[in-house]
């Protein structure tokens, strides 16, 4: 996610009866063809961490704990997302693709142009299956299309595209304790907005897929003063083992993964220091507090806000008949292992909040700790709608509308509770050429770049990366995993915590794990398509 102002690009708020036109084209075919579907609404948080109550986190969540133990929710406790940024992980998630196959590993490109202009977004599947589709906030990271962001001119909504204009964009400080009411705030414009779709598409007569972006808890973290109430000072803890990972570059791998603070760069007293700060120092610890403090206060406002939208469905009657799907676009470090932000393939900015229920589903809400990817999002909703799964991509698949590189987890909301290894491993990484920006770490510099890739594997006892030579001039891209440039290699134990500890340090040069080193090396290469589905169960 860019942490500049253009994440909050508005357009002009259309009517709240924007809808009636559509319905009166719509109703009778739809009524008769489509009325046994179940309708989706659809949440992204950017920038959220497992920071809620559910999860463990230290955030006041009542609103999400709440959705945890509904009937038919799934809380997936090892989600992981294929690039920890927000234009790669959106766009890889909202077309089933990995970030190697939509060509997206910065800001600034857009998936059509970069990898098919015929793609067929999650959104636009619904939309040419029969459902209304309608968007709001950022669901798209907001790069242009033929002139338009939001993928609106790709075709992936029914109705015209709503934005809010509102507080919740003070960067002059990276944390505002705002006196001002929620209701003057984007994020509750969005909500407000999404009501008001919500019940103009209950009486279409036709399923729909409503989409509802939030902006917090990216930065800055500037949201109504009572939310800060909840965190008072004096209880804000720095984050454990906040510190460099030790042996960290005792590979090489420091100089192409290290990013300690581009993120709060943009804001507050970082920014005013400019130059005067280190490009690479860690952040003091009493701006620390205030960090994590501020972002605890951010996610109790996508609580509420969060909560808005389940009320409206009880309200409106349609609890029973629409599939929840909630997540966060990627992790984000609080000061966890030395980083704030995202930008690094370590396990706070990989792994984040994935949550769906489906009210049809009658079995008490379940916890899974299957490893499971972002991409397996797309393919997972058309399944729950009672769709045929899209088939898995080829290696090119610039020319195929769709298809997926991910996998349908209905199996596992069968079974939450159980310990299910639906896959082996999964996958992620990161482009080093995004810390080209002096201090900024948000842009590639030379149009040839990524030319130094990071890639990760997550099993349940290990996360290893290597830091290797890329070109992005092919299809697929052509890995040079033979130019190695450096490697990472941290132990969350056989009991596969997700805590600190297990990343603080490097312990890929031990001499007792050269056998694993190898065995996750021989599983990085082969990638995805080997390791998919291995689909055994561990008792």
């Amino acid at each position: 996610t860019s942490s500049s102002s253009s994440s909050f690009r508005c357009s002009p708020s259309p009517s709240s009866m924007f809808v009636s036109g559509f319905i009166g084209l719509t109703l009778v075919a739809a009524a008769t063809t489509y009325h046994d579907k179940p309708n989706i609404l659809f949440v992204v948080s950017d920038d959220l961490r497992p920071e809620m109550g559910m999860y463990g986190g230290k955030a006041i969540t009542p609103a999400f704990d709440k959705f945890a133990r509904l009937p038919g929710t799934t809380v997936f406790h090892r989600a992981y997302v294929q690039q920890a940024i927000c234009c790669p992980t959106r766009s890889s998630f909202l077309t089933g693709r990995r970030p190697d196959t939509t060509k997206v590993w910065d800001l600034k490109t857009q998936f059509r142009l970069s990898g098919g202009k015929n793609w067929v977004t999650l959104p636009q599947f619904f939309k040419e299956n029969g459902y209304f589709t309608a968007g709001m906030g950022k669901v798209f990271h907001p790069v242009a299309y033929e002139g338009q962001i939001d993928d609106v001119a790709g075709g992936s909504w029914s109705a015209p595209y709503f934005h809010a204009r509102g507080l919740g964009t003070n960067m002059s400080t990276c944390w505002t304790e705002n006196p001002a009411t929620d209701d003057q705030f984007v994020d509750m414009m969005l909500a407000a907005h999404a009501v008001e779709t919500l019940r103009n598409a209950s009486h279409m007569g036709m399923p729909f897929f409503v989409a509802v972006g939030y902006h917090r808890p990216h930065l800055p973290w500037d949201v109504p003063a009572h939310y800060y109430d909840l965190y008072p000072e004096d209880e804000i803890e720095l984050a454990d083992h906040n510190q460099i990972p030790s042996n960290y570059n005792i590979t090489g791998a420091e100089p192409w993964s290290w990013d300690p603070q581009s993120g709060p760069r943009h804001c507050g007293p970082l920014n005013q220091m400019g130059t005067t700060f280190p490009e690479y120092e860690l952040v003091p610890d009493d701006i620390a507090k205030k960090f994590r403090r501020g972002y605890y206060a951010a996610v109790s406002q996508t609580d509420h806000n969060f909560g808005v939208l389940l009320d409206t469905l009880d309200s409106l009657g349609l609890t029973s008949t629409t599939i929840v799907a909630f997540v966060g676009d990627h992790g984000w470090q609080l000061g966890d292992l030395g980083e704030f932000g995202k930008k690094t393939n370590f396990e706070r900015a990989t792994r984040a909040p994935f949550i769906i229920r489906d009210p049809r589903q009658t079995t008490p809400a379940g916890e899974s700790t299957a490893l499971v990817e972002f991409v397996d999002l797309m393919p997972t909703l058309i399944d729950l709608a009672g769709f045929s799964v899209p088939p898995i991509c080829p290696s090119d698949s610039r020319t195929v509308a769709l298809c997926t590189e991910g996998e349908s987890l209905t199996s596992v909301m069968q079974s939450p509770n159980s310990t299910h290894d639906f896959k082996e491993a999964v996958f992620m990484q990161y482009a080093h050429c995004m810390h080209d920006e002096h201090f900024w770490h948000d842009g590639c510099k030379d149009p040839a770049e990524p030319k130094v890739m990071g890639y990760a594997i997550r099993t349940r006892r290990w996360r290893y990366i290597e830091w290797v030579g890329f070109n992005k001039s092919t299809t697929p891209p052509t890995i040079h995993w033979d130019n190695v440039f450096g490697t990472e290699l941290y132990d969350h134990t056989a009991s596969d915590t997700v805590a600190n500890v297990a990343e603080s340090e490097n312990v890929v040069a031990d001499s007792g794990n050269s056998a694993d080193v190898k065995q996750l090396s021989d599983m990085l290469h082969a990638g995805w398509r080997v390791t998919r589905s291995s689909k055994t169960t561990r008792e």
